[in-house]
């Protein structure tokens, strides 16, 4: 049976965070392991890889893990096994909220700090990468393929996609050492890596790839939030709006962590909707179209975003540092490929934002 690993030093805490898993993983579906760090185990790493076997397919741990005498033990060591041995990771601080970034790492999983939402996120990444390593096991032909791409777009069955995955490809080489040195052990000429390892990497890679960067940066595949950008909606129509886009709808994995759709199939029924727009309206940017074609088919007006550059009136892209809809106005947003996958098209930077930062990021 899958596992996964909980630890945290507070053992309230951790009963609290293993019996909501236990809500939301039915019986059977996974076994839930706990690890208190304790003084007494005078080596931690040992009484972590004694926790931990090839069917460990996620692990959750606090920052701070010395509150039981393991002085010098953090999180951050948890990780770094964790990374060594390509097994999905995710950190969070329930006592010191501040001590983690709010964005992760590409190779790094962020929890969310309250209890109902933590077991919730977590269940739900752990399918998300069990599903992706049935399907490589399942397809053994997988392995051999040229690229990520290819074997995601396959994955999620829709191998058009494969173009614009490859737009968020990344050097592997130069952002995880951890996983370099696991490809690496298999160098020599007489070693030869079993196919249940090139699963457990692949799957670690292709999780990671569509958790943290194609569906974090909306283009292909968009949130629900970002939808709502896109057609230049306030949040608070966002139950009718998403209605609306139901057969555009994402239900590959991670699908239940948010509402994700498939873009191409959103511009599918805007295409069709905007047939019933009076004869010649014309709009000004792509934003207000889309927000105009939902309204002719809700028959009522939607609440704007809030923008006070254009009181809400355009849109048609999301910001995904500030988490707001943004326009192609110069004085609105800018584009830039070295803060944003270039798959990500539906992505542009809030142009305050971006100034504040950008001399110190680079364009």
């Amino acid at each position: 049976m899958r596992s996964i690993l909980l630890v945290d030093d507070n053992d309230d805490l951790l009963k609290a965070l293993a019996a909501a898993l236990a809500h939301e993983l039915p019986a059977g579906e996974a076994e839930i392991r706990t690890w208190v760090p304790k003084r007494s185990e005078e080596d931690p790493k040992a009484a972590f890889d004694e926790r931990i076997d090839s069917d460990t397919t996620l692990v959750v741990t606090d920052y701070d893990l010395t509150s039981q005498g393991q002085t010098g033990l953090f999180g951050s060591s948890v990780v770094a096994w964790c990374q060594t041995r390509a097994i999905p990771v995710g950190d969070f601080s329930r006592a010191n909220a501040g001590a983690l970034p709010k964005e992760p790492d590409l190779f790094e999983l962020r929890i969310p700090t309250d209890v109902t939402q933590a077991a919730r996120f977590v269940a739900g990444v752990f399918r998300g990468f069990r599903a992706i390593g049935e399907a490589l096991k399942a397809r053994p032909d997988l392995l051999t393929k040229k690229s990520h791409a290819v074997v995601l777009a396959d994955i999620l069955g829709v191998p058009t996609a494969e173009n614009q995955f490859a737009l968020y490809g990344v050097r592997f080489g130069t952002t995880s050492g951890a996983l370099m040195d696991t490809v690496a052990r298999a160098a020599p000429a007489d070693v030869e890596p079993a196919a249940d390892e090139k699963v457990t990497l692949l799957s670690y890679i292709l999780g990671h790839l569509l958790l943290n960067a194609i569906l974090r940066f909306p283009g292909p595949i968009i949130s629900g939030r970002a939808l709502s950008a896109y057609v230049a909606s306030d949040e608070a129509n966002a139950a009718d709006v998403r209605a609306l886009f139901a057969s555009a709808a994402y239900v590959g994995p991670f699908a239940e962590l948010e509402p994700f759709f498939w873009l191409w199939k959103v511009d599918e029924v805007l295409d069709g909707l905007a047939k019933s727009l009076p004869s010649g309206y014309e709009a000004e940017t792509s934003g207000e179209l889309q927000r105009k074609v939902l309204e002719t088919k809700l028959g009522r007006t939607l609440r704007r975003h809030s923008c006070d550059r254009c009181q809400g009136k355009n849109g048609g892209f999301y910001c995904p540092f500030t988490k707001r809809t943004v326009c192609q106005r110069a004085d609105c947003s800018v584009g830039s490929n070295s803060w944003i996958p270039q798959g990500a098209k539906l992505c542009r930077i809030e142009r305050d934002f971006f100034d504040e930062w950008a001399p110190i990021l680079g364009l």
